[in-house]
């Protein structure tokens, strides 16, 4: 007969079904929910290059109080009834020896209804995303990460929300009870969102794979002509608006270190504005959809480009 005793334990989850996990190796923590994504027992942590089963993946506080309720379960199952036999034991033997010259005086303490049990609460965390190849919903610390599941990267599908939440921005300061004066500075935010967005996913683009983006300047895809020029030209290629993007990040780099003043630098790299020298750029609400529509077809075509050389 074997002396090892199996109990279950159900680790709880937090208020949104999400179940923590720490990774064995990296020891960061991350959060999942059971029943998204693919039906397999195997993980990956989305920080670091660690994979394993499941069971790998329990935090120290889940474990914590796995173990405080199986004590409380071994407790109340095998050490609770044995203590009661043996007070009972020794309350019949000084019964039987009430009366006798050798006499046994038992005094019980009371014993604890339970043991104390190791209560915790799920972190929270950064960012929560959905996986839009596996279904998996996860959150993390930071922005970008790998699904736990299929190891699919994030960093597109955390653009994608950014270009859309640039869309919802424009929406609604497109509205007719908008100031002109706040609509025309909202404009120039609008695409500063969109290319500090698309830096943030070079960025992350560039740790992951740097042989793809081989070049010196730090800041590569904040620079639109010198990213065409890394990546031989495919921008200028494939891009159905490459002209007006180009613009746009020039545009953009005027209102971030000249005001948007037009000076002989935006005239070098964008012809046509020499007798704009020294006026304000004026960015219109069209110039700024059509920028947002246009980031979604770069992104599109970087993709491509990661994907096929990641494959």
């Amino acid at each position: 007969m074997s002396d090892e005793i199996s109990i279950e334990v159900d680790i709880p989850k937090d208020e949104n079904g999400m179940l923590g996990r720490e990774c064995l190796e990296c020891e960061r923590y991350f959060k999942l929910k059971p029943g998204t994504g693919l039906p397999t027992d195997y993980c990956h942590c989305p920080y670091c290059e660690y994979e394993g089963s499941a069971d790998t993946f329990w935090t120290p506080a889940q474990l914590e109080y796995a173990k405080s309720v199986a004590l409380n379960n071994v407790y109340e199952k095998i050490l609770r009834p044995a203590l009661d036999d043996l007070t009972k034991s020794f309350k019949d033997l000084e019964r039987k020896t009430r009366n006798s010259f050798i006499q046994f005086k038992v005094t019980k303490d009371n014993f604890a209804s339970k043991l104390p049990i190791s209560y915790y609460n799920e972190e929270e965390l950064e960012t929560q995303v959905t996986c839009n190849s596996c279904g998996l919903e996860f959150a993390v610390y930071g922005v970008f990460a790998r699904c736990p599941d299929c190891k699919n990267l994030n960093a597109f599908l955390i653009f994608s929300k950014s270009i859309d939440t640039a869309q919802k921005k424009l929406d609604i300061f497109l509205k007719p009870d908008i100031s002109a004066e706040i609509k025309e500075d909202s404009f120039k935010h609008i695409i500063s969102d969109c290319i500090s967005a698309f830096d943030a996913l070079g960025k992350e683009l560039r740790r992951i794979r740097p042989e793809l983006f081989h070049s010196r300047i730090k800041n590569l895809f904040q620079n639109f002509y010198a990213l065409n020029e890394t990546l031989d030209g495919l921008l200028q290629q494939q891009h159905s608006n490459f002209d007006f993007v180009l613009k746009m990040f020039q545009v953009r780099h005027l209102y971030e270190h000249n005001l948007g003043v037009i000076d002989e630098d935006f005239v070098k790299k964008i012809p046509g504005y020499e007798k704009e020298i020294g006026k304000k750029y004026t960015l219109t609400s069209s110039e700024a959809q059509h920028f947002i529509v246009s980031m979604l077809e770069l992104k599109s075509i970087i993709e491509n480009y990661f994907d096929q050389d990641n494959s």
